[in-house]
């Protein structure tokens, strides 16, 4: 009877771990790729399109 119990916490904390993996492994390479991608950016760039952004909002003018 006593067996019984450790194999269904087992089995349950297997479970939880497949669970947990499958949510959280996508959400890890996502923020990995982001982080490759934002150490590609160059200082220069983000001042060239602040600069662009702000022209933006001003709109046309005359």
């Amino acid at each position: 009877m006593e067996g019984d119990y450790w194999v269904v916490i087992v089995v349950t904390t297997i479970a939880f771990g497949a669970l947990a993996a499958m949510l959280l492994v996508p959400i890890y390479r996502f923020m990995r790729k982001e982080e490759r991608m934002l150490a590609e950016v160059t200082e220069d760039e983000l001042i060239e399109e602040a600069r662009r952004r702000d022209l933006r909002e001003e709109g046309p003018q005359g």
